[in-house]
């Protein structure tokens, strides 16, 4: 068995130097299907958790993991600096916000309807102006959609609350990448047989990062750049993204 002073002399100099800096590290996110969930005991689980809990283990700080719709999520991320967001859809206008520090993900986004509320074929944006769509307050697809002038959103606190909507044809659509509709569909107790793609806008598609908003100490980012390459170069991502069948 190796010696704790030979473990340490095998560490690169960047995380030996960055482990004397080590500390308690705020963790802001949401619950959302297979990138964050809540396990059986309770405890925070999922793809990009795995992820984020690699790179604490490299860097020695400690998480205080805080999860919470997503609206106040990312109020948290924005305004407190040296806390760490994910999972964040990196799209132009949050680049202004953050520094992503781990492209966890690239997320593929659908837009879903019941199978026969949708008559006409919707091929762009402004195909979507008739319908009701449920959007998470502050994600991606709200901020965008807004943006866009489309005003028939209804903002919702989850997209459990969303999916949940689209069923009793409260709205007529709703946003979410396929693997994790058809999770939160099964989660919810919802036929998923009566769901159907209508739409991508690949506006909406951007990486989904682990992310410190730009007043956020400059060493204590490149701290987790460092040790998010680590988990690329050592092989540890790939076991997580095999493990989560994430592509």
């Amino acid at each position: 068995m190796l010696h704790k002073t030979a473990i340490l002399l095998l560490l690169p100099l960047w995380l030996l130097s960055f482990l004397a800096q080590a500390t308690t590290i705020r963790v802001v996110t949401e619950y959302r299907s297979y990138y964050q969930l809540k396990q059986e005991d309770g405890q925070l689980g999922g793809y990009a958790t795995e992820v984020v809990q690699a790179m604490f283990a490299l860097t020695g700080d400690t998480p205080a993991f805080e999860v919470n719709p997503w609206g106040r999520t990312f109020y948290e991320a924005v305004n407190n600096d040296n806390v760490l967001i994910y999972s964040l859809s990196y799209n132009p206008e949050r680049a202004a916000l953050f520094d992503c520090v781990a492209e966890l993900d690239n997320e593929q986004l659908f837009f879903w309807a019941l199978k026969g509320r949708i008559e006409q074929p919707l091929q762009a944006l402004q195909d979507l102006q008739p319908f009701h769509i449920a959007v998470s307050i502050s994600s991606n697809p709200d901020q965008y959609l807004t943006a866009q002038g489309i005003k028939r959103l209804l903002r919702t606190s989850t997209a459990e609350h969303a999916l949940s909507m689209l069923y009793k044809e409260r709205v007529d659509l709703v946003i979410s990448a396929e693997k994790s509709i058809y999770r939160r569909t099964n989660q919810l107790g919802y036929d998923a047989n009566q769901l159907e793609k209508v739409l991508q806008l690949k506006e909406l598609n951007h990486p989904l990062c682990a992310a410190f908003n730009h007043q956020s100490d400059p060493a204590l980012r490149e701290r987790y750049r460092q040790a998010f390459t680590t988990l690329q170069q050592n092989g540890t991502l790939a076991k997580i993204k095999q493990r989560w069948q994430v592509d």
